[in-house]
């Protein structure tokens, strides 16, 4: 298995990632959330308009991803590294394509989304889309000094298997 294709197994096994942003400031936040994917790996989530990460991205649509494989044992932790623009959906077309890729990751009703009344207008909820332009994943990394340095490389989630 090539790198790319672990990146694209750690994608899809792992339900949660954490979206790093920041201010138009600068100060920065971090996010954990469930999310899915579409074919070329688009990132999807549902969250509160007002949240503090929400409310980041329309200031700021520069965001930082990982989707960290956390089940693994002690140092055999792998992980994807996206570098990403992000925005709250306003389409509806986007807005469906998004609820219907979201629902099919959603095991509990409580979080699916229904239809797209729920995510729009004076509803609380809104679907964030995170575009990637550079995604990296963990690589063999080097032991310097006695201490374990790590390296990553870059993958294309969008190449053919």
């Amino acid at each position: 298995m090539n790198e790319s294709e672990k990146a694209k197994k750690i994608i899809t096994e792992n339900i949660y990632m954490t979206v790093a942003t920041a201010t138009r400031d600068g100060e920065p936040w971090v996010s954990p959330v469930f999310f899915a994917h579409d074919d070329h790996y688009n990132l999807y989530w549902v969250s509160n308009k007002e949240a503090r990460h929400s409310q980041n991205i329309r200031e700021n649509s520069k965001v930082a991803i990982v989707i960290f494989d956390s089940r693994a044992k002690e140092g055999d932790g792998d992980g994807v590294y996206f570098e990403c623009e992000a925005s709250e959906l306003t389409d509806d077309s986007e807005i469906i394509t998004a609820i219907e890729a979201y629902n099919q990751r959603a095991t509990q009703d409580e979080f699916r989304v229904s239809n797209i009344t729920e995510v729009v207008g004076d509803k609380l909820w809104r679907i964030y889309k995170a575009v990637p332009r550079q995604v990296t994943k963990l690589s063999d990394g080097a032991v310097v000094n006695g201490q374990y340095i790590e390296k990553r490389i870059e993958v294309s989630l969008n190449e053919k298997s």
